[in-house]
């Protein structure tokens, strides 16, 4: 009777759920044991009539559907005999061959989850969801189905389960939109960083932490931050995730702490906050725990180890070490094929950055190709300004400056704040690149705007005026901006900039000997960031001549071997460096040196503003703004505004005017 009763929970009978039931025996702890064969205990039960063969093509048995209700509904009398009840011991042996099916992928995965359903097994269900995360989802159908199952009474009572069902409901909406339940098609392409349930927003502040286990604390946690990242607080979503772990703290004393797959989802929603945030080093910390996790317990499965892996390589490009954001994203691409995904899940993640490591080593056409993949796939979510960034670098390294530059400044992205707000500068390489940019084109007034909206604090800020130094000949300023940011903690790759506009300096000057010994700082911070953009964004002229004079230095070699290309040497990166055209359109050559509030007086009436208005904008009177004008008429020798502007166009102080139509007097 205690077997029928087991047999009972089955929808449909077949070999391995035959052994189920055996195990849901066994863990029911009969003080008897069966004393038959699965063959010999299937054999009586058909010739008694309590069970019927379905289907005898595939041996599917069930039990006819009059005696499964009735069985369902005994709760009794298994008390004397059994210490748990068929319900409890079936739960148990669902729980058990879950893990089995998983892990050595068994046959019977597709009717273990259907047994979930049918037996209620909401609990287990959340025991999946902590176990597995998202990775439950292997099978889309069936555990699809499962969590869109549960009752609204159940969700309302079980957070957990609110935020897997709000998984299962994305994944559903994305293979309505797809035709196709193919989970290495669905998965991928899945916005699963979007999953928010708004219901259980402010759960945690909201004085009912106590009710609440370790695991629901830590998945409530990711939630709530994740909701504050895709609203671009990251101040707040930081604040949120160090809550959750200061309340996960106070539960350690009344037992085991989250799961090992919710303390990896919520390290990996640490670490991304971190990366938007700006704070790399401590955002690789962070997510090497989360890989490490990946490859130790759970190398099977595609989540959270595919996600690491990104994100590290997206804090290493913030950081500006290019070989192990190289690594991280061949290792990315790598397992998702062992998956057997097609696309990685975050593919536009993935293609923006494989551009930017394609520039880093100059290989033009891979950038080509992985920004036009970039463009098929849509609005890249959650990466700011860095594919408009990547663009225009891939354009000025193409020749077409001007176009980078005028879309660049036009863009829907940038264009209300350039470059600066907290969404875009968290890379530190974003301003950097912008103001690379203006000057290859030519355009000096956008790198004054960029100035102007920025702070002595923001990510290169020094390196912006440093280039500003550059164009207007002023050396004890560059020496000075150059200067901090070769003592800050900034990366390689702004290190390497400021490094090369030192050398491209020194070389105008004609002082080679010191020019050559800085451009050897600039090959090893290059080295160091396996990038070659501070060479690139040199002159041709300072360009060609340093690598002439240090085509046979070892690091080029070194260079090259962090680019882990076959083919590639140091004399293959120098022709790549001198194939480019020309990435600094603006002259040095200055018969008037300006200082920073001149500079800023002179980039004003480049407009149509009238004086009272610029003299409010500075702080100053009218009569004052008069007198600062006067002065700088006479430092040109010019004797009104309008041949002031004229002369300042004229000898490269001002970037030319524009014609009509959009364009520029002047061209690339």
């Amino acid at each position: 009777m205690f077997l029928l009763a087991l047999f009972s929970w089955l929808p449909k009978i077949t070999a391995p759920t035959i052994g189920l039931v055996h195990e849901a025996y066994d863990l029911a702890e009969s003080k008897t044991t069966v004393p038959t064969t699965s063959t010999e205990l299937v054999s009586e039960l058909v010739a008694e009539g309590l069970l019927v063969v379905e289907s005898r093509e595939d041996g599917t048995l069930t039990v006819p559907g009059l005696i499964r209700s009735l069985m369902r509904r005994i709760t009794g009398p298994w008390t004397a005999e059994f210490h748990r009840s068929p319900h409890e011991a079936f739960s148990m042996a669902i729980d058990n061959s879950y893990a089995r099916a998983k892990a050595s992928d068994v046959p019977g995965y597709d009717e273990i989850l259907d047994l979930v359903v049918e037996i209620e097994g909401w609990e287990l269900l959340e025991q999946m969801w902590t176990r597995r995360s998202i990775n439950v989802f292997d099978d889309v159908v069936n555990a699809v189905d499962a969590f869109l199952s549960v009752p609204a009474s159940v969700i309302s009572e079980r957070p957990i389960l609110a935020l897997a069902r709000s998984a299962a409901r994305r994944i559903d909406s994305t293979r309505s939109r797809f035709g196709t339940e193919d989970r290495t098609r669905l998965v991928p392409v899945t916005d699963f960083d979007s999953i928010v349930v708004p219901s259980l927003h402010g759960i945690l502040s909201s004085g009912h932490e106590t009710e609440l286990s370790v695991d629901e604390i830590a998945a409530l946690t990711a939630a709530e931050a994740r909701l504050h990242r895709s609203n671009g607080d990251y101040g707040t979503a930081l604040q949120t995730i160090d809550s959750g772990r200061e309340l996960l703290r106070r539960r350690h004393d009344e037992g085991s702490g989250p799961t090992a797959m919710m303390q990896a989802g919520l390290n990996l929603e640490h670490g991304k906050n971190l990366v938007s945030a700006g704070r790399f080093a401590e955002a690789l910390r962070v997510l090497q725990r989360v890989i490490q996790f990946s490859e130790t317990y759970a190398p099977n499965s595609w989540h959270p180890m595919l996600a690491g892996y990104l994100e590290t390589a997206l804090a290493n490009l913030g950081h500006g070490h290019g070989k192990e954001m190289g690594w991280n994203l061949t290792l990315t691409r790598d397992k998702a094929q062992m998956f057997g995904m097609e696309t990685v899940p975050g593919e536009h993640k993935w293609q923006c950055l494989d551009a930017m490591r394609s520039l880093d080593r100059l290989d033009l056409l891979a950038a080509g190709t992985a920004l036009e993949k970039l463009k098929k796939l849509g609005t890249a979510k959650g990466l700011g300004s860095l594919p408009t960034i990547a663009e225009s670098l891939y354009r000025v390294y193409r020749g077409r400056a001007s176009i980078a530059a005028k879309e660049l400044i036009d863009n829907v992205d940038t264009r209300d704040s350039p470059m600066t707000s907290s969404s875009n500068s968290r890379f530190s390489g974003i301003v950097n690149i912008a103001s690379f940019v203006f000057l290859a084109a030519g355009e000096t007034k956008p790198i004054q705007d960029l100035v102007v909206q920025m702070t002595p604090t923001d990510p290169s800020y020094s390196l912006v005026k440093a280039r500003q130094s550059f164009v207007f000949g002023q050396r004890e300023q560059l020496w000075s901006h150059t200067a901090r940011v070769l003592n800050s903690v900034d990366g390689p790759r702004l290190k390497g900039c400021a490094a090369a506009l030192r050398a491209a300096f020194l070389h105008h000057e004609s002082q080679e000997s010191a020019a050559v010994d800085s451009f050897g700082h600039v090959l090893d911070y290059c080295i160091i960031g396996s990038t070659l953009m501070p060479i690139a964004q040199m002159s041709k002229s300072s360009r060609s001549a340093l690598i002439a004079v240090t085509a046979s230095h070892s690091a080029w070699s070194d260079l090259a071997e962090t680019f882990d290309e076959a083919d590639s040497s140091g004399a293959d990166l120098q022709q790549r460096l001198l194939d480019l055209p020309e990435t600094l359109r603006v002259s040095v050559d200055r018969d008037v040196e300006l200082s920073s509030a001149e500079l800023s007086l002179l980039f004003a009436i480049d407009s149509q503003k009238p004086v009272p208005q610029i003299a409010r904008e500075f702080g100053v009177v009218a009569g004052t703004l008069k007198n600062r004008l006067s002065a700088l008429y006479k430092k040109f020798g010019v004797r009104s505004r309008a041949e002031m502007i004229e002369h300042a166009k004229r000898n490269g102080y001002l970037s030319s005017t524009e014609v009509p139509g959009g364009g520029s007097a002047t061209s690339n």
